[in-house]
């Protein structure tokens, strides 16, 4: 039974990635300089739809859209441009940047989009609950107040979005293509962790700039090592109660659950390493048996260590191939 329920649900998640994306290109769609197309990157309806947005350089490309209650929207920009960008009204950018620029729209985020001198980008939908493995992740989120992520450049991201844009509708490569998605997706939550401690868009916060840098350099230094909250605030030069308050507010993540992103990223950069056991990765970021360090990295990434680390080095191969 549960099997037939997960099932029905895939299909409800499919269905609505469909329906959002094509309500996006529809607000957009009475301009006749946007050209968009979705990209099939599976034999299967997928729950993450994908599609690819161009605008020549004719003249101001111009899209306003509010992204959905439950949706997040994801641009990678694949060549390099000029973009004013605006959320909830707010200026976020206006100048040049680079092929590799990500922005990641939260849920129900009103975005105006003013590119001058063309546009070409990989979109992506991603039903929240998608982005967001454990209920404990998506308060962490939730506690962003409104927060986007981006602009930044990701080189990575870039890389497996031109890959996915070179290959995607062709049948032979379906396998490689979903692999690739999935990839794109553990890219974002990297995205996040980063996020943690590097305000993108400006806000209030009572904990300066300098002090989250210190915590930052400190945690990774020492991901190996037992690290308590003490630690942290040392670092940051505050007691420790003042600082679980500051960096909360700060940041929208308790400081425990920062440190576990930085321990389970840092472990996927090791386990791009086929040599390297599960123990010794587990060992390497702190945990103290392969079992704990399992199931937190399961309930945080959708998939356990085993299999995220088989599905890299299958894209890799494939790649090679």
């Amino acid at each position: 039974m549960s099997c037939v329920v997960q099932h029905r649900k895939n299909k409800a998640l499919a269905a609505q990635a469909a329906s959002v994306t094509h309500d996006l290109l529809t607000r957009v769609g009475a301009s006749p300089d946007w050209q968009h197309k979705a990209v099939r990157c599976s034999e299967r309806p997928s729950q993450i739809a994908v599609s690819l947005w161009t605008h020549h350089a004719n003249g101001n490309g111009e899209c306003r859209i509010t992204t959905p209650r439950d949706v997040y929207t994801v641009g990678i920009v694949l060549d390099n441009i000029h973009v004013c960008l605006d959320v909830n009204a707010q200026r976020v950018i206006d100048a040049a940047v680079e092929a590799g620029t990500c922005f990641v729209a939260r849920p129900g985020e009103t975005v105006h989009v003013v590119c001058p001198r063309g546009y070409k980008a990989l979109h992506l939908s991603i039903p929240s609950e998608l982005l967001w493995f454990s209920a404990d992740a998506e308060h962490a989120c939730a506690a962003l107040d409104g927060r986007s992520i981006g602009p930044v450049k990701n080189d990575l991201l870039l890389q497996l979005a031109r890959t996915l844009t070179d290959i995607a509708d062709d049948d032979q490569n379906a396998s490689f293509a979903e692999q690739l998605v999935s990839m794109l997706v553990d890219g974002i939550r990297h995205l996040r962790a980063e996020n943690a401690t590097t305000t993108r868009i400006s806000r209030k916060t009572t904990l300066p700039n300098w002090r989250l840098q210190r915590v930052d350099s400190y945690v990774k230094a020492h991901l190996s090592e037992p690290v308590a909250l003490s630690d942290m605030a040392e670092a940051a030069g505050l007691s420790p109660m003042h600082f679980a308050a500051q960096f909360r507010s700060a940041t929208g993540y308790r400081p425990h659950h920062y440190l576990l992103l930085c321990r389970l990223e840092r472990a996927k950069e090791l386990m791009g390493n086929a040599s390297l056991s599960m123990l010794d990765v587990a060992l390497d970021v702190g945990f103290r048996t392969q079992a704990h360090f399992t199931t937190v990295f399961k309930r945080l990434n959708g998939k356990t260590p085993s299999v995220w680390r088989d599905d890299l080095l299958d894209a890799r191969l494939a790649k090679i191939a």
